[in-house]
């Protein structure tokens, strides 16, 4: 009986966090375009700054190294973020039901 409510309760985790990350799907998905984006930003600065005349690097060269790098760092680290906080729900309640003599 006992071991059917911890199967019970790791599925209703589990059935939240898929209701989660359905919730957040949209967000997640705006955050892979924007980062996919600036990574062809950034491709486009580089082969500007080869292709381009030797020394030659202006203003807008440079923001747009720094605009679309940090635009990687910050969409990458919002899809980190949320995955992380997923996962460690899920981490909570195995640990939650490890305490209380459910074993693997």
């Amino acid at each position: 009986m006992e071991d059917k409510n911890r199967r019970g309760a790791l599925k209703d985790t589990l059935d939240a966090l898929e209701r989660l990350l359905n919730l957040f799907r949209v967000e997640r998905i705006v955050h892979l375009v924007v980062g996919i984006i600036a990574m062809l930003m950034l491709f486009y600065v580089i082969g500007a700054m080869l292709f381009s005349e030797r020394g030659k690097l202006d203003t807008a060269l440079m923001v747009a190294i720094f605009g679309s790098s940090g635009l990687i760092a910050v969409s990458s680290a919002r899809i980190t973020y949320f995955f992380n906080k997923a996962f460690n729900l899920v981490e909570y309640v195995i640990q939650a039901l490890m305490k209380t003599g459910g074993g693997a």
